[in-house]
């Protein structure tokens, strides 16, 4: 089942949602889906820490 998250960058909130198959961390968002371990970190932490860096490295459209 899919969860949401929300991150703040700068003065804007970023969303996506995400999901855990086996022991990876499926995460959507506005530039794609990615993947990531997730080992014994929660699910929540693990998410919201990738979606706040890849925020943080897409340029944002004028």
């Amino acid at each position: 089942m899919w969860q949401s998250i929300e991150v703040m960058v700068g003065l804007s909130t970023h969303r996506g949602r995400f999901r855990v198959e086996g022991r990876r961390l499926v995460l959507e968002w506005r530039g794609g889906r990615t993947f990531e371990w997730c080992g014994i970190l929660k699910p929540e932490i693990v998410a919201t820490s990738r979606l706040r860096q890849l925020v943080s490295r897409t340029p944002l459209a004028a």
